[in-house]
């Protein structure tokens, strides 16, 4: 069995209540449940943004550019912790919840796969101010091909499509100056 034949997340209403049901990942999404991811961005004091090519192996969205680290929580896990699970799996990074600044929740909804991998999320974004050497990354290969610092988000059709995210994060980036 795989990681979203076993892993099970907490299916949530379309308001982003609990539902007391949990299913497996793989489930999840070829039903369309509604469930939630956390992404981290993690800035550098002088503000630039990293991001990380998703590993060409991933089931969606293979080998474009993403968010710093994300991934779906757990069941019962917390939008914390699964921030600070995700970004040590993906990146080998070590966070406290203290460094995560929580920004907002967004929805995103989506079809992928040819209609077999139904995304409805809510995504609780964070962002971290740390500088960090990428030399001292240690990338988990299934989740992650590489990762670059950038100056400003120029979206483009080499990155997953979170068009209102990008957004966000640029002008929370930009006042952070």
């Amino acid at each position: 069995m795989t990681r979203a034949e076993t892993e099970l997340i907490d299916v949530l209403t379309p308001e982003g209540d609990p539902t007391g049901v949990r299913k497996s990942k793989s489930e999840v999404h070829l039903r369309g449940h509604w469930h939630r991811a956390a992404h981290v961005w993690i800035v550098s004091t002088d503000g630039r943004i990293l991001l990380q090519r998703r590993s060409p192996r991933k089931e969606n969205n293979p080998a474009v550019w993403d968010v710093s680290a994300a991934g779906h929580l757990s069941a019962g896990e917390t939008s914390i912790d699964a921030a600070i699970r995700e970004v040590h799996e993906e990146l080998g990074l070590r966070l406290r919840a203290d460094e995560l600044r929580f920004m907002t929740t967004l929805l995103e909804s989506c079809v992928l796969n040819r209609g077999t991998y139904i995304d409805n999320e809510f995504h609780d974004i964070f962002v971290v101010r740390r500088d960090v050497d990428l030399a001292s990354l240690t990338l988990d290969p299934e989740e992650v091909a590489e990762v670059k610092w950038v100056r400003e988000l120029r979206p483009d059709g080499t990155f997953v499509p979170h068009a209102e995210e990008y957004a966000l994060v640029s002008t929370v980036v930009g006042s952070l100056h």
